[in-house]
């Protein structure tokens, strides 16, 4: 049961993650409104019904742009299968249209006016007229879309719902996560008493067991030129009056247009809004007003500082037309009659020159190296291709030569510290990747430099001779060795307090002080405990029963000295916490029999020659794609 649960939550996890965009789910559907009367890719068939390139490639763009904003590049995205997860969801969509069809589900135009409502609090906000517009929406289409999902939604819960964990099992897996125990602990450290030096033969045998502890990685001996744009960039000289052009040019980079702090009072009909209007004309608050005739208060009429981008293009007319206090008649639109108050008028800035001129000259110098970068690098590589030596073709651009005597995989060198100032990926994976003495080819890094390396020689990775580290073998010995005493003691102590011994007897034997832990949890973390002893002490059955288990250079003993158990006290929100992980368990798994059931019904068929026809073709085109799955 513990496990379909986490499966039931990982499931969901992975929705979440190509959930949190936004508007979600709730805008996608499988109407297209777009690109009518142009030629369209068909891609799959779901039912006899057409799904087009186009229309994925819309869905796809959407949830980038979504989770840019979210810190989750286009690359990582594509990483996750993205443009899997968008076909799938667009087939699952289209699958369940269908049979919501057929069962004759279908929804009012006052259920999508409620819906809306429900979902953003009220219609017209900025936000949302903001939000639509983002989405390549308006609100028509949006309704459209929710009159397609409503429907598909509601026979989608007819099957969970219901959806109920057994009483018995609820209870049990309640009981059992709330179950507490408490325990008498004490510690002490690794004996550190002398232990009988080690024979030769106790040496062999142990640097013959232990390979792993005494092998030597794989060391290469690297020759390499790196063409840095960073070092690059600080040698460019940046002229005063190139400057002063670009700050020109970009003037509206600098430029922070005027904004409004507005208020807006929505209503559904005409003659509510001119009766708020008549009270406000002749006196009465603003917010007075929207709280007496519309009953919205303060937090929801104020809609902060907007910029005329922020507004459709006819309320941005009227709002940037008033003054400050100033209110607007009535205006119409999609959403109802608003009365908008324009609260304060926050002026145009633009930053000074000087202010930016920093910025703009970095600017300049990265450009500019880039460019460097590359013509460097073409010189270096047309110097290779002759023929030249690297040390020769590098220092005929004016290229340091690197030169590193042991490197490992990870970018150590022989004392196992960190080798500094190496190019960025794929750095060393072309150093291991490439034949001794061959130059590799000319590379580019992450950070758009380029590299070219020659590996001068390898160390191969092999067991180290017992000769050779004969000390730290012994050392390594000795230390295993007073370990394996520890854990023999720390286990016939236990066995001490299992047979009736007192429990600060027992500490006096080792000098250690007993401290009290608990009551806690089998899930709780307890500072300076390791996990392993607070798993021991819910796997006893009685009360004064000891475990032992191995912490940090140290060994821990504890007796069990009470258990709490959850008998008539009940926690009504961990309760239903875990009814709800049942619950949601359940109904993934009856949703997933569901879908897999439909899909037999529904003819379902891609043809994955078009659409990898199509998103490679993009990919080529702009990079906005990745290959077709």
């Amino acid at each position: 049961m513990l496990q379909n649960i986490r499966n039931g939550i990982a499931k969901f996890l992975v929705y979440l993650i190509f959930g949190i965009l936004i508007l979600s789910f709730a805008l996608w559907g499988t109407t297209d409104f777009f690109g009518k009367g142009s030629v369209q890719t068909v891609v799959a068939e779901v039912g006899g019904k057409d799904i087009t390139a186009q229309f994925i490639e819309r869905k796809y763009k959407r949830q980038i742009d979504a989770l840019r904003k979210r810190g989750i590049s286009e690359s990582q995205a594509r990483k996750f299968g993205l443009l899997d997860n968008v076909i799938e969801r667009v087939l699952d969509a289209s699958i369940f249209d269908l049979a919501a069809g057929e069962l004759g589900l279908t929804v009012s135009t006052a259920t999508i006016e409620s819906d809306i409502k429900d979902r953003f609090g009220k219609i017209g906000s900025v936000q949302f007229d903001q939000l639509l517009r983002e989405n390549g929406y308006t609100l028509q289409q949006y309704e459209a879309e929710r009159r397609n999902e409503i429907p598909r939604m509601q026979m989608l819960e007819t099957f969970s719902s219901g959806v109920k964990g057994p009483e018995k099992i609820v209870n049990y897996l309640y009981k059992w996560q709330a179950e507490e125990r408490s325990a008498t602990v004490l510690k002490f450290l690794v004996n550190k008493n002398k232990v009988p030096n080690p024979k030769r033969k106790d040496l062999i045998e142990f640097h013959r067991e232990n390979k792993r502890l005494f092998t030597s990685p794989e060391y290469r001996k690297l020759t390499f030129v790196h063409i840095d744009p960073n070092k690059v960039a600080k040698s460019i000289i940046v002229d005063e009056k190139e400057l002063k052009d670009l700050y020109k040019n970009r003037i509206s980079d600098f430029t922070q247009g005027e904004k409004r702090e507005i208020s807006q009072i929505l209503f559904a009909s005409e003659a509510e809004a001119k009766t708020a209007y008549s009270k406000i004309k002749k006196g009465l608050d603003f917010n007075s007003v929207a709280d007496l005739v519309a009953n919205q208060d303060k937090k929801i009429t104020q809609l902060g500082a907007v910029t005329r981008e922020d507004l459709p293009t006819m309320l941005a007319e009227t709002v940037f037309q008033l003054t400050t206090n100033q209110i607007s008649e009535p205006i119409k639109d999609d959403f109802g009659y608003r009365i908008l108050r324009v609260n304060k008028v926050i002026p145009k800035t633009v930053k000074p020159f000087s202010e930016v001129k920093k910025e703009l000259a970095t600017e300049i110098r990265k450009e500019q190296a880039l460019e460097d970068v590359i013509r460097i690098s073409n010189l270096l590589e047309d110097g290779l291709g002759d023929g030249m030596s690297l040390e020769d073709a590098a220092t005929a651009q004016g290229l340091e030569v690197q030169r590193i005597a042991a490197i490992t995989q990870n970018g150590l060198d022989r004392n196992g510290h960190e080798i500094d100032g190496l190019p960025g990926a794929p750095f060393l994976k072309i150093a291991f990747d490439s034949s001794e003495g061959e130059n590799s080819f000319l590379t580019e890094t992450i950070a758009s430099g380029f590299f070219v390396l020659r590996v001068s020689g390898i160390t191969e990775s092999a067991l180290i001779p017992l000769r050779n580290i004969e000390n730290r073998v012994r050392s390594s010995w000795l230390e295993e060795k007073r370990k394996e005493l520890t854990r023999l003691q720390a286990k016939k102590l236990t066995q001490m307090i299992n047979d009736g011994e007192k429990f600060n007897y027992i500490a006096s034997l080792v000098r250690a002080k007993p401290f009290k832990v608990g009551p806690t949890t089998r899930f709780n973390r307890v500072d300076g405990i390791p996990r392993g002893l607070i798993s021991k002490l819910f796997d006893l059955k009685n009360n004064n029963k000891a475990v032992f288990s191995a912490g940090e250079n140290q060994y821990f003993v504890a007796r069990l000295t009470k258990i709490s158990s959850v008998d008539g006290q009940i926690e009504k929100k961990a309760l239903e916490t875990i009814k709800k992980e049942i619950k949601m368990s359940m109904a993934s798994d009856i949703l997933t029999q569901f879908q897999s059931a439909i899909r037999k019904e529904y003819k379902v068929s891609i043809k994955q020659n078009a659409l990898k026809q199509f998103f490679s073709k993009n990919e080529e085109d702009d990079g906005v794609l990745g290959a077709a799955p």
